[in-house]
């Protein structure tokens, strides 16, 4: 990228971060973004502080004392851990602070028993139903500080509206909203047991089983594609929202936190210019600011299913500004050069999924889960499962092994792409060279008038001319495609075919027609010396532009479809 373009990318950041700060709480380092940082309750007499809008990550509360289990309770938005005990107290010892709501009781319906833990906008409540005692809520209310704040209060109930309207079992359900008696709103949601998937990854050392983190990620789509259905782009999509509940060898996957959702309808919450959710896992067009759809969340859908995989963000910056940048301008590494086990193929799928162009991405999260399928099922190192979705599709993955009848355990796709790249790009700086030294050469001969051939020393200039021109842009286009396309399979899959069709439809009609000028000449007009004209050497060369031409018009054309 040049210092022009980065320069105005980060001019970009700096006027969308200006934007959002306008009308929401000033952006600091180590915050959530949407307001949900975690941490245990404050020891008594302590004060909660609010998160502001945007961070590059979620603040990790304080290791939880082994005996309780670490993220036990989800409700909504927030994640939560058990209470943090006094110091000094045995492992698994509650803390015997006092809460004031703990006792009372909600809408005379929702007893609220215990603090299950809080966030930066609010605390959640473990509640009972006072007439089935054995019925268990989690109340979710927030902080006093905020409830007068208006932005936080139209997210408060952006956010139970928003999860309340979809159907899905993979989205957390809301019960009720109701008010406390302070006059706080409170929002009634399912009871969660289990952990995060952030909880899962950090327990496992960063990275999950290929089958394992493939069955998560689409279970989000499923519930994410609810959310789409009844027109909802959850726009916060990242390992602190997706929560694991029930059976934790085969958990259900719970999607949390739609306070900053976009809905069909405008909203001076979500309008173009705001830049809202987690840098790490936002879609390029987000961090712009720009107007997003549902593909903003395709993006970071397979981000998140890139940290599964490779046990790291996409993106690790230090701080918002450097994030963003580089979310809008950088590739981040290929998933396998971080874990060689991730089947090849699926790399593809993760690193279209992720594509900064939109357009190139999966048109939805059905497409991103049918995608997937093949790999829900542990697959062994090195090999690939039987059943996959490709085909040589303008920007669809380029599957060269079956293309060549090669079985897709024997052949890398990626290798083979990028052998086809070169070979293709050679093939046609040679074509192109060639071609020009020939036409030129045949048109200076034609000129002069006579048949006689270029000297030595004018063709030897000519020759050198034309080839430094050509490889010299052959070059700058080389270094571009290696630094911008190299590392990225989805757009060096995109450009296989866009470069090979080109190329090779050019040679064939070259060598076509300078087999049909030998028939006509010599055959049927028995003119062996009519094979010399030097206009030949001209028309053959444009002949085969014209077919070059042709077909990157005809791919244009297909892609704008």
């Amino acid at each position: 990228m040049s210092d022009t373009e980065r320069q105005a990318a980060l001019a970009a950041v700096r006027g969308a971060l200006a934007q959002a700060s306008a009308t929401a709480t000033p952006i600091a380092p180590a915050a959530s973004t949407t307001a949900e940082t975690v941490r245990p309750p404050p020891p008594p007499g302590a004060g909660s502080t609010a998160a502001p809008d945007m961070a590059p990550e979620t603040v990790r509360p304080p290791a939880v004392p082994t005996g309780l289990r670490a993220s036990a309770h989800y409700a909504t938005a927030d994640t939560v851990r058990p209470p943090a005990p006094p110091p000094g107290s045995a492992p698994g010892e509650r803390p015997s602070e006092a809460d004031p709501l703990v006792g009372t009781t909600v809408a005379g319906a929702y007893l609220i028993t215990r603090l299950l833990g809080e966030g930066g906008m609010g605390r959640v409540y473990e509640t009972h139903h006072t007439r089935i005692p054995g019925k268990r809520f989690a109340l979710k209310t927030l902080h006093p500080e905020l409830s007068q704040q208006p932005t936080v209060l139209a997210r408060f109930q952006r956010e139970a509206e928003a999860a309340a309207s979809i159907k899905s079992p993979h989205v957390v359900e809301i019960y009720d909203v109701s008010r406390l008696n302070d006059g706080r709103p409170c929002i009634i949601a399912e009871y969660l047991d289990g952990q995060g998937l952030g909880e899962l990854l950090a327990a496992s050392g960063g990275r999950l089983p290929v089958g394992t983190a493939v069955r998560i990620v689409r279970e989000v789509c499923d519930g994410i594609a609810a959310a789409h259905a009844a027109g909802i782009v959850h726009r916060d999509i990242k390992p602190e929202n997706i929560f694991l509940a029930g059976d934790p060898a085969c958990p259900t996957v719970k999607i949390l936190d739609f306070g900053i959702s976009k809905t069909s309808e405008p909203s001076a919450l979500t309008r173009t210019g705001m830049v809202l959710g987690t840098p790490a896992y936002m879609a390029p067009e987000q961090a712009k600011g720009e107007d997003i759809d549902l593909r903003a969340d395709v993006y970071a859908v397979g981000a998140v299913l890139y940290h599964a995989l490779t046990g790291q963000r996409p993106f690790e910056r230090s701080d918002p500004t450097a994030m963003l940048l580089a979310v809008m301008t950088e590739e981040p590494p290929a998933p396998r050069s971080l874990n060689p086990e991730i089947p090849p193929a699926l790399e593809l799928v993760v690193q279209r999924a992720m594509a900064k162009d939109r357009e190139n991405r999966h048109a939805s999260m059905s497409e991103l889960a049918s995608d997937l399928a093949p790999y829900e099922e542990a697959v062994a190192p090195g090999q690939m499962p039987l059943s996959t979705r490709s085909s040589v599709v303008i920007g669809r993955p380029y599957a060269l092994s079956q293309a060549f009848g090669l079985p897709a355990s024997h052949a890398s796709e990626a290798y083979l792409t990028r052998q086809m790249v070169f070979l293709s790009a050679s093939l046609g700086l040679g074509w192109l060279g060639a071609g020009l030294v020939s036409s030129l050469a045949g048109l200076a001969r034609a000129v002069r008038g006579d048949a006689a051939a270029l000297s030595g020393q004018g063709a030897a200039l000519l020759t050198f001319g034309i080839l430094c021109a050509v490889f010299g842009v052959g070059l700058l286009g080389g270094f571009y495609v290696f630094r911008h396309i190299w590392r990225d399979d989805v757009r060096l899959n995109t450009l296989a075919p866009r470069l090979t069709t080109p190329v090779v439809l050019a040679l064939v009609a070259y060598g076509a027609a300078s087999l049909l000028v030998r028939l006509l000449e010599a055959v049927f007009l028995q003119r062996a010396v009519g094979v010399a004209w030097p206009v030949w050497d001209a028309l053959l060369f444009l002949i085969s532009v014209g077919a070059a031409l042709a077909a990157a018009v005809f791919q244009w054309r297909e892609q704008r479809r």
